[in-house]
């Protein structure tokens, strides 16, 4: 009897681990992109995308898209030997830069210091989740 039949996270750890690096590079720069495109179209654009139309919930978007963000990177470069600090500090600047943009880009965005901490607690999450079922 397999041990994973009981146990979903251990049934998707094996799915996940069992994909390629090439896909997971694949999917971190389609993730990074879109997380480029949504962080800087202008604010009329992004509200048509807006499913997030109630209070705090953009900071639950923040914090799964940074998340996703650093799982993806870990994954797409677990084989690299890749210091995990280098994937958080590279999504932890990244996600700072995303808002720096919006407050000079003129694109009717702002810059908000909860989304920054938003992007952080999101992307320590995505480095702790794959440090604890990944790696």
């Amino acid at each position: 009897m397999n041990t994973h039949q009981n146990n979903p996270i251990g049934h998707l750890r094996i799915i996940l681990i069992k994909m390629s690096d090439k896909f997971y590079f694949g999917m971190a720069i389609f993730w990074t992109i879109l997380t480029l495109y949504l962080s800087l179209i202008s604010a009329r654009s992004a509200s048509k995308f807006n499913i997030w139309d109630f209070t705090g919930t953009d900071k639950l978007a923040h914090l799964i898209f940074y998340g996703v963000f650093s799982f993806l990177w870990c994954m797409s470069l677990r084989k690299r030997n890749v210091e995990k600090k280098y994937v958080l500090f590279f999504s932890i600047f990244f996600g700072v830069l995303m808002e720096i943009f919006q407050l000079y880009l003129f694109n009717g965005r702002s810059f908000e210091l909860y989304d920054i901490l938003a992007n952080i607690i999101g992307s320590i999450i995505g480095v702790i989740l794959f440090q604890k079922f990944i790696n």
